[in-house]
């Protein structure tokens, strides 16, 4: 997750298909970028809650816009994930105009996006560069909810007990077995761990990945690959 993105309000942009509002994009910031998405194109857009993932022949990326608030007919703000590879680039578009976040490293999740004037969002549009493959390390949620491991998330600064979503910018789901037991939609990070049958697998995995990345003695690279943690 990044620190932050860099933001441009209202700024201006010839609509059109994904690959040409993000190559305008990037002729006014100095930046190419290879990939795009433009969110539910089709099929009304906005920005609803839902998965997509763009398929290339040398690259694919799945996108998933989260906890969209709809009021009235006409989406505002949303949050955003993507797995494998981050975005460079998020274009929201309301009106005439559009407010764009870019993250320099590329994000993988943002959240809390809204259009120019917090108008209802007309369209939202991804764009990014495949980030370059190297070896990847990668510790399994299964090894960090152990007790006996609790001593290698010190090295990481995040503590057990932090909230998911303070620290993935995003409330995991709960699933319908969650809710029927009472489960906090608000849960720590251990919570999760403990309990994926009522947080997902995507959360689940979430936990694993955000643990690898910030502990030092493990080269995660956004790969996930198995029986590879060196700790």
């Amino acid at each position: 997750m990044a620190a932050g993105p860099d933001y441009y309000t209202n700024t201006q942009i010839p609509t059109g298909n994904a690959a040409s509002e993000c190559s305008a994009l990037g002729s006014l910031i100095g930046k190419e970028f290879t990939y795009s998405l433009k969110w539910n194109e089709g099929a009304g857009e906005g920005a609803p809650s839902q998965t997509e993932t763009a398929n290339f022949p040398e690259h694919s990326n799945t996108i998933t816009v989260s906890n969209s608030i709809l009021e009235e007919v006409e989406y505002k703000t949303f949050d955003w994930s993507s797995d494998p590879n981050g975005i460079g680039a998020v274009l929201v578009k309301a009106s005439q105009g559009y407010n764009v976040y870019t993250y320099d490293p590329q994000a993988r999740g943002d959240s809390g996006l809204y259009a120019p004037d917090n108008k209802g969002i007309s369209h939202v549009t991804f764009c990014w560069n495949k980030e370059e493959a190297g070896f990847s390390e990668w510790c399994s949620p299964g090894y960090w909810r152990q007790e006996q491991h609790l001593d290698a998330w010190e090295a990481t600064g995040i503590t057990p007990e932090d909230k998911f979503f303070s620290k993935l910018g995003y409330y995991p789901k709960l699933s319908n077995q969650g809710v029927k037991a009472g489960a906090t939609s608000n849960p720590t990070l251990w919570q999760v761990l403990q309990s994926p049958q009522y947080y997902g697998g995507d959360a689940f995995n979430a936990v694993g990945d955000l643990l690898s990345k910030a502990h030092p003695d493990v080269s995660f690279t956004g790969e996930r690959v198995e029986d590879s943690c060196p700790l």
